[in-house]
């Protein structure tokens, strides 16, 4: 890892553009060989950059997105988001809490720093009073699943999203309980 210290802190509208070219980056690391090729050229930091401006310009409420940064020497390395759960069937299994994304650059992996956005997200919920969290995961991403089995997270659904040039299969992970969560670390 870089020599310079991790900083975890909350992402502002200002951070749109370096966080989408860190995102689009990390999808490329991450999904090669899980997605098509086609997909990851696809993919844009403009179409990037739109979408977390919107993100962050959303007003602020217990339930809003909630953008956490790592960085690196002024670098975003790594990134995670949670909020109100967004999908309906994990609302009903009683999984109130959501965790979005979670992404960490592979030069940055393996020391630690998933796992401090992993509490920062766990602790951000529960200041909000979420009780439980889960997250949506490619079935082919192991590395990931591992890690989240590693914290405690149990397989609570699976979907197929279909898109135009793949068939994604994605699992849903999911703590009922995030103060034990918190513990786990």
């Amino acid at each position: 890892m870089a020599n310079g210290d991790v900083i975890i802190r909350t992402a502002n509208v200002d951070d749109a553009l370096p966080l989408a070219s860190m995102h689009v980056a990390s999808w490329r690391e991450t999904y090669s060989g899980i997605l098509p090729d086609t997909m990851l050229a696809g993919l844009s930091v403009e179409h990037r950059k739109a979408m977390w401006d919107q993100v962050m310009r959303q007003p602020a409420n217990l339930g809003s997105t909630v953008v956490h940064l790592a960085e690196v020497d002024v670098e975003i390395v790594g990134f995670g988001c949670c909020g109100a759960q967004r999908t309906e069937s994990l609302k009903a299994k009683g999984f109130d809490g959501e965790i979005s994304a979670i992404y960490v650059l592979r030069a940055y992996q393996r020391n630690g720093l998933g796992v401090r956005l992993l509490r920062t997200m766990a602790s951000d919920l529960m200041s909000r009073n979420f009780a439980t969290a889960s997250l949506w995961v490619l079935r082919d991403n192991l590395v990931a699943r591992r890690f989240y089995e590693r914290y405690g997270a149990r397989l609570i659904d699976e979907r197929e999203d279909a898109r135009n040039d793949a068939v994604l299969v994605e699992l849903a992970y999911g703590w009922a309980d995030l103060p034990q969560l918190s513990r786990s670390f």
